[in-house]
């Protein structure tokens, strides 16, 4: 074996796969959503661990959820929150103006499964430019907001939020 052929089989080691770039991005954000649910009034209840389907062949159902099913300590409420982070938005191809795609039509059909099958409500937030960990803007809207995979900016203008200051629930309605 030359010294090309031991290159190429390394070069996932050192190459980043878009995947897991993506998955490593997801994860960042996650975190930083967390961080803005103050434990004294907020309790994580699950958190979905996104198990990579490839690495072991099989489907983990729990992957096919929102990836945070929360408490309001205080009356006792549940609801889910799906965390997106998209560092830029799109052209759309259905109007003349800049999107974000937050889903796929699937996924939006499984979270709204959930809500249902739950009985809690489900919201998307949704991390928009900078980084995963810091971004420039943030938007938390219900998923009865966002059915379809394009959430246009007359969409996003109704449900921004400063990304730095903590969430709250008040009247079944997460801000």
């Amino acid at each position: 074996m030359n010294f090309l052929d031991k290159l190429l089989k390394t070069i996932d080691l050192w190459v980043p796969d878009e995947r897991q770039v993506m998955l490593d991005k997801g994860k960042d954000f996650e975190k930083y959503v967390i961080s803005k649910f103050d434990k004294k009034y907020f309790t994580i209840v699950d958190w979905t661990r996104d198990h990579n389907i490839n690495s072991s062949g099989r489907l983990v159902e729990s992957n096919l959820n929102p990836d945070l099913k929360i408490r309001y300590n205080p009356t006792k409420d549940l609801f889910a929150v799906e965390c997106k982070f998209r560092s830029n938005p799109v052209k759309s191809s259905k109007i003349n103006d800049y999107v974000v795609n937050w889903s796929k039509p699937e996924q939006i059909k499984r979270y709204s499964d959930f809500m249902s099958r739950e009985r809690i409500p489900v919201f998307i937030v949704i991390g928009l430019s900078g980084e995963p960990r810091s971004p420039e803007y943030m938007f938390c809207l219900p998923l009865t907001s966002a059915p379809y995979p394009e959430i246009f900016p007359s969409v996003l203008d109704k449900f921004e939020r400063d990304p730095r200051k903590n969430f709250f629930w008040q009247n079944g309605i997460l801000k």
